[in-house]
């Protein structure tokens, strides 16, 4: 009997199930394999088999979305429960997940020991450190000059100009319609 692809990630599920508290090491690139996969179901084009072939495509890519995403869930609530474990069990994938869940955990205990510390100074920094993010911005129609939350003059801007914004002003325009929401990226 051949197994699936669906079956392999099912099999993957129960097995991570049943190690309540293991992160088991899987295939690397499990998530990239489901992928790839799912880009490749394609309806057959015949009129006479049309709807039930993607009716059936339609249900394996959302049958395999699901449990790919259960998967997901599970080995980062793992993670979760002990995040000062290793990671080398983790997926590339789920370490990108987790990288800003550690990071959120270390700044969190930074600004506890600084209260704790009375550091006046290291709050500041912190709050300081999110009023100053910057993102790339790439403009989809024409816009005034505007004046940043940095109070620095930005613009104008015609359609395809790409600029370094003040975040909370790319929030806004993207809202709006003015940028690309999916250019809105943190300057690092």
């Amino acid at each position: 009997m051949i197994e699936t692809l669906a079956d392999k990630v099912n099999r993957l599920l129960e097995d991570e199930l049943a190690d309540k508290n293991t992160i088991r090491k899987i295939q690397p690139d499990i998530y990239k394999m489901i992928t790839s996969h799912i880009k490749s179901i394609r309806p057959e084009i015949s009129d006479k088999d049309k709807n039930l072939v993607s009716a059936l495509s339609w249900a394996e890519r959302q049958i395999l979305h699901d449990v790919a995403s259960r998967l997901i869930q599970l080995r980062i609530s793992k993670f979760m429960r002990d995040p000062e474990s290793d990671t080398t069990n983790l997926t590339l994938e789920e370490r990108y997940i987790v990288e800003p869940l550690l990071q959120s955990k270390k700044r969190q205990s930074r600004i506890e020991q600084a209260i704790l510390n009375g550091q006046i100074s290291q709050l500041e920094q912190a709050s300081n450190s999110v009023k100053q993010k910057f993102v790339i911005a790439r403009f989809l129609q024409p816009y005034a000059s505007i004046t940043g939350t940095d109070l620095a003059a930005y613009g104008p801007f015609e359609p395809e100009d790409v600029a370094i914004l003040p975040i909370e002003n790319a929030k806004h325009l993207a809202k709006i319609g003015i940028i690309a929401q999916n250019w809105v990226e943190p300057m690092e």
